[in-house]
């Protein structure tokens, strides 16, 4: 059955399976379509009616032999290109009716697989476990692929949260997946049918097949296979990232077993040590010219650590850092007469459940008490205080396996020390706003 075109991509199957025609047999029709309109030459009017139709399958090599004869180049990369646009439409046709079978063999166990689907944890196990096989190695997305659209849509950053994390994963995944790749890996899938069926697994048979429409229908989204796929990628990536690192350590002098090991106070030690001998600093400065990728990466990492400093202080074993009750009284006064002129205006903002609105008006109303609390406030000395708070907290936190709060504090220690601007620094006018938020007992939504 080819496609009929009175048939809507959203009305009832014609074959009766009370599916949208879409989520049935469209893909199957275009599929047989596609095949159809590959000729191999245009039949003459006057030939004898008993002669033999030409074998589609003999494509192949008919284009084979074309590029081996080709004296252009040029000819010859097109044939070479024909041939690999043609031949994955070609073996999906001559697998076709046993991809429909197996097809038709595994509705049975719909309920089955539904009730998988379900359970979301068994479900992405399940799909993990499949993918990995050996028969997926050529679907898998490759070091350069994944290079290629961190390029495009930026590279996960060090310290970052999860859902930064996803959504940037989610980006790269959907800048490799393009239209023609989603295709060739929705077709591969399902050639992998049968042999699943013949192996009596018909829920990963499920999977596959679920997963095939997924990846050519849902375009604008990942699914378990594309992500599985990409993984193998970013492992990769990861990998050849890392034995940069470890080549540029030993450059400098020093191993990554070694640096793992040691304290912070180590590491702060061998920087120091580092920067403070001029021939070492060259060094280190003419590696990272070297490594413009390495570069910069550490100063996109530095960035989001700065930025993301002010999380350090939502931490309940952090409170130590905010200002002291004393150290705010001056400014309570003023906190409170504003507080009590934006309830005039919000009244709601005194309720358990104020407004985003009255929060935002709130926050908006105390930024210049709390610049000029904070300019007032953090001295050279008061900062030099605060700097050794966050150096002791976050070898704290080192010592204690908690990498990521202890990168947070390296990005606060770094974004505050020497700081001249102290009203304009984002991490010590947060660290401001919640001390005076402590000191009064007032809540308020931002």
């Amino acid at each position: 059955m080819t496609q009929n075109k009175t048939v809507g991509r959203n009305d009832p199957c014609p074959c009766g399976s009370g599916k949208k025609y879409k989520r049935c047999c469209l893909a199957k029709d275009e599929q047989r379509a596609a095949g159809e309109r590959v000729q191999v030459a245009v039949p003459d009017e006057d030939a004898p009616s008993s002669a033999k139709a030409p074998d589609i399958h003999q494509i192949p090599a008919m284009l084979q032999e074309l590029a081996r004869k080709s004296s252009s180049k040029k000819d010859c990369a097109g044939f070479e290109e024909l041939l690999a646009q043609t031949k994955p439409i070609l073996d999906y046709m001559e697998r076709e009716p046993a991809i429909e079978a197996a097809a038709d063999a595994i509705k049975a166990h719909r309920a089955e697989f539904e009730k998988l689907a379900r359970d979301d944890e068994a479900y992405l196990q399940r799909t993990r476990a499949l993918f990995t096989e050996e028969r997926f190695v050529p679907l898998r997305f490759t070091a350069d692929d994944v290079r290629r659209a961190f390029d495009e849509v930026g590279k996960p950053i060090a310290g970052s949260s999860n859902d930064q994390f996803v959504e940037t994963m989610r980006k790269a995944i959907l800048h490799v997946a393009d239209k023609d790749r989603r295709n060739q890996s929705a077709m591969s899938l399902l050639m992998h049918l049968p042999d699943y069926v013949a192996a009596n697994r018909p829920l990963d048979a499920w999977i596959i097949q679920h997963c095939s429409y997924l990846t050519q229908e849902e375009t604008d989204e990942s699914n378990p296979f594309l992500f599985q796929m990409f993984s193998f990628g970013y492992d990769s990536w990861v990998t050849e990232q890392r034995s940069r690192e470890v080549a540029m350590l030993h450059e400098l002098g020093m191993d990554l077993p070694r640096l793992e090991g040691m304290s912070m106070e180590e590491i702060d030690s061998w920087l120091q040590d580092q920067q403070a001998d001029p021939a070492k600093r060259a060094r280190m400065e003419k590696l990272l010219l070297a490594n413009p990728e390495q570069r910069a990466q550490a100063e996109a990492n530095l960035e989001q650590l700065e930025r993301d400093a002010h999380k350090l202080l939502e931490r309940p074993d952090a409170a130590h850092l905010l200002l002291s009750p004393d150290e705010v009284q001056p400014w309570l006064p003023e906190l409170s007469e504003g507080f009590a002129s934006m309830c005039e205006q919000f009244p709601d903002l005194a309720s358990p459940s104020p407004s985003a609105a009255a929060g935002k008006a709130f926050l908006d109303s105390m930024v210049p008490l709390v610049r000029e609390m904070v300019a007032e406030l953090f001295t050279p000395e008061r900062l030099g205080q605060l700097t050794a708070q966050l150096k002791a907290y976050r070898n704290e936190r080192f010592a204690a396996g908690d990498k990521k709060t202890a990168e947070l504090a390296n990005g606060a220690l770094i974004y505050v020390k020497d700081e001249d601007e102290p009203d304009c620094n984002q991490f010590l006018c947060a660290l401001g706003y919640l001390s005076l938020l402590r000191g009064s007992g007032t809540t308020a939504q931002s």
